[in-house]
């Protein structure tokens, strides 16, 4: 994946903190890559899960969604309560308030795949690790921490020549929904810069 835009294995700024990094001319660069026919080599095959009666098929979903790249299943991977926590070194104001994130919600959270979605070529993510276990910081122990490696692939043209890739480790912290459906409440990048 090394171009014009450079090979992200040499530096990772933290798995979402890349996406920030594509360059803002990618956000108005209209591509042929069409949603509704997903290249399948990058899985556009897949079967989402449904209903989502587990912590780990939360995060299939996610995969499924990224490689789709469908905001509509992205989404339903979430709850209104979600949160990314970014790594220190990439901590910023993203909301434009005058206070320094260490973490973001749901509504920055789409409003960055929207645009990457609908801006890229394709998307490849793999989330590797079966590790499933109480997490420690839910005192009812009914939320699940699931670590994952992840190897993400962007793509910037249609050859799928030229991109971005971020690898690293990622903590998600799962639980249920009233109705029972797992989703992904919190999301760690646990990457090293």
């Amino acid at each position: 994946m090394n171009g014009k835009h450079g090979d992200m294995r040499t530096k990772n700024p933290g798995f979402k903190a890349l996406l920030l990094t594509i360059p803002a001319t990618l956000l108005v660069i209209s591509g042929c890559w069409n949603p509704f026919s997903p290249n399948t080599e990058t899985g556009g095959t897949n079967q989402y899960h449904n209903p989502v009666d587990s912590a780990y098929k939360a995060l299939e979903n996610l995969e499924y969604a990224y490689v789709s790249m469908d905001i509509g299943h992205y989404l339903d991977c979430f709850r209104d309560d979600f949160e990314f926590h970014l790594l220190e070194v990439d901590w910023d104001d993203y909301d434009g308030d005058g206070i320094i994130d260490e973490y973001w919600g749901l509504d920055l959270e789409e409003a960055f795949h929207e645009a990457m979605f609908n801006n890229l070529f394709a998307i490849e993510l793999t989330l590797s690790g079966t590790s499933q276990s109480p997490w420690t910081g839910d005192s009812t122990g009914q939320s699940l921490q699931l670590t994952r490696t992840f190897d993400l692939k962007v793509y910037t043209d249609e050859a799928q020549s030229q991109g971005f890739r971020a690898s690293g480790d990622a903590l998600f912290i799962c639980r249920q929904d009233s109705t029972g459906e797992w989703y992904i409440w919190q999301w760690w990048d646990q990457s090293e810069t």
